[in-house]
């Protein structure tokens, strides 16, 4: 996996932009404070607050939030727990293990070695654990790129409490691996390399939040089924409710809804390699 050339052109490209947003870091959280300013101070509070409530609502792409951040403090848990969460490392980890996941399939070694493994199912036990390792390892050097970021744009080094961030990051990193698993699960199904990173891109950019939002106002108007929200059954939706202080319902949810995403992906995924032909 570690030898693979896909790996380290999207390590460094992740590294780059870890390191181009440390140094940005500290104007984006002047900008947004002034900004927070100008809406409590504008003629229309409540107006403004509609305002943000209809653009927070809907989010695309790669969204790294500064709030609660302290522009004379930078804490390097609570930056590295807004990495997570913005979408930007999973986005870049679902691309590798698409390639990672899809490549057996090209040298042949399916064919040549899979059909001969008496029980199939430890081909995707063996995946499961080198994306794990994968992720972990990923984070690791993400890690240590923004510390070095943040002591060369900043000049200091501060951790944050790690009782306060460690959990949530664990918990995040969770829910990304489930993620993770979930579209290499797609792929499999599929079998088909472009139309599964694709979904990946999209999915981890967002995109499920704004069909599951079309499905609530569909269900509301013609079934009139009120209080439907698929979005909350969404990982990227509960990676991003993970803060420090969130309540413990939250946390248990979340993790709940980690082990059922692996569960059922890995028996669709065990599934799917035993009906194959391999030969």
């Amino acid at each position: 996996m570690f030898r693979m050339q896909a790996f380290w052109v999207i390590t460094l490209i992740t590294i780059l932009m870890v390191a181009v947003s440390a140094s940005f870091l500290v104007s984006d959280i002047e900008e947004n404070t002034t900004s927070e300013v100008t809406l409590v101070d504008g003629p229309s509070s409540s107006q403004a607050d509609e305002e943000s409530d209809d653009a927070t609502s809907l989010q695309f792409g790669i969204n790294e939030s500064s709030e609660g951040m302290d522009a004379n403090n930078l804490q390097v848990l609570q930056v590295f727990m807004a990495h997570l969460s913005s979408g930007m490392f999973a986005l870049f980890n679902v691309i590798f293990l698409i390639i990672f996941v899809t490549a057996d399939q090209k040298n042949g070694y399916i064919k040549n070695i899979g059909g001969q493994v008496k029980r199939r199912y430890r081909l995707i036990v063996a995946k499961w654990v080198a994306a794990a390792v994968y992720v972990l390892v990923f984070d690791a050097i993400m890690l240590a790129t923004q510390v070095v970021a943040l002591v060369a744009t900043q000049g200091y080094l501060h951790w944050g409490s790690a009782q306060t961030y460690l959990p949530c990051i664990g918990i995040q990193m969770l829910l990304q691996y489930a993620f993770l698993v979930a579209c290499m699960t797609l792929t499999m199904v599929i079998r088909s390399r472009a139309l599964g990173m694709t979904a990946g891109v999209c999915l981890s950019m967002g995109m499920a939040s704004l069909l599951c939002m079309l499905i609530n106002v569909a269900s509301r108007r013609f079934l009139h089924i009120e209080n439907l929200q698929l979005e909350n059954y969404l990982i990227t939706t509960k990676i991003n409710l993970i803060v420090p202080g969130v309540a413990d319902t939250q946390i248990r949810n979340a993790v709940i809804l980690a082990v059922c995403y692996l569960a059922v992906m890995t028996v669709l995924s065990i599934i799917n390699v035993e009906k194959r032909d391999l030969a």
